[in-house]
């Protein structure tokens, strides 16, 4: 465990919010905290309204400026480090570790694959992922340096050009040489949160899937995954969906359903963005970018005549 240095959330009122008490309106925002929650942070001085600090019973406005302070908290322990793939005055392309998250949020801020960039050299300062991975999947993660990269990258991957493959363990040795996951992915409650599964009433996906080596032994195989949609947890999902869940992962069930009660971020699984395919925003280039992961040679020694 660490401290961090703490941090000021910054929102803006809503015309449909005005009239508000300052209270309600934090209720009504930000439901990941409850009302004593709330009054003792603003017991405590740590919620400003337009730079002046606020009281509970305040009316808000529209285009009201809304801080709130978070003190200083402990962030969990997580690998922190990260290897340089490409560079550029543009474009960085970094391998993110397994458990390191990439934004900011809820327990983890300066212990982010974001946040472990910009400080790691002033070059990067501005830096800022375009894409990104699952907390427990390793692999590629793209970065813009400067805002023009940024827009450039992020359109890309709004209109699907970049060519994404991932490398998996997956259970079992029964998948198909290759076959196609068309499965829908919709959200379902999972305790006081809502995740994404396979649900016939959800939003198209669609993954190309190729199974590259099978251990026999080991009841796994060596997949290779392309997914053509950007869905959340996708290729845990489809893989899972078509019967053979990610080795390690708690969370999916075969069918694409939630297994156990366990933390959507908890990892274990074994995942990998292997390669991405992605024009240079400044220049038009081709970039292909590879990645293998550390694991990979172990399977490869189980599976060796």
């Amino acid at each position: 465990m660490a401290l961090n240095s703490g941090y000021v959330f910054r929102s803006r009122v809503e015309p449909r919010e005005a009239g508000r008490t300052l209270l309600e309106y934090h209720l009504d925002r930000f439901r990941h905290a409850g009302l004593e929650q709330w009054r003792g942070a603003f017991e405590e001085g740590r919620i400003r309204r337009n730079g002046r600090v606020a009281r509970v019973e305040e009316p808000v406005r529209a285009g009201d400026e809304i801080e709130f302070h978070r003190p200083p908290w402990d962030e969990p322990d997580v690998p922190l480090g990260f290897g340089v793939v490409f560079e550029d005055e543009h474009v960085l392309a970094v391998e993110k570790p397994s458990g390191l998250q990439v934004q900011p949020g809820g327990a983890f801020l300066e212990h982010t694959l974001f946040s472990q960039v910009r400080a790691s050299h002033p070059a990067r300062a501005e830096s800022a992922p375009v894409h990104r991975l699952g907390r427990g999947t390793s692999g590629l993660v793209l970065f813009g340096k400067t805002r023009l990269a940024r827009a450039a990258l992020s359109l890309q991957f709004r209109l699907r050009r970049p060519r994404k493959t991932y490398l998996a363990l997956a259970r079992g040795t029964a998948l198909p040489g290759s076959c196609q996951a068309r499965h829908p992915i919709g959200q379902v409650a999972h305790g006081p949160l809502t995740i994404w599964c396979a649900r016939p009433e959800g939003k198209p996906a669609h993954t190309r899937v190729r199974v590259l080596a099978r251990d026999a032994a080991g009841d796994r195989s060596l997949v290779a995954a392309q997914p053509i949609t950007g869905r959340a947890d996708q290729i845990r999902i489809h893989l899972a969906a078509l019967g053979a869940p990610l080795v390690g992962d708690e969370l999916f069930a075969p069918g694409g359903g939630i297994a156990n009660d366990v933390p959507p971020g908890r990892g274990g699984y074994f995942l990998h963005a292997a390669g991405l395919c992605v024009e240079h925003p400044l220049d038009g280039r081709r970039l292909e970018l590879r990645s293998l992961p550390q694991w990979l040679a172990s399977f490869r020694a189980c599976v060796a005549p």
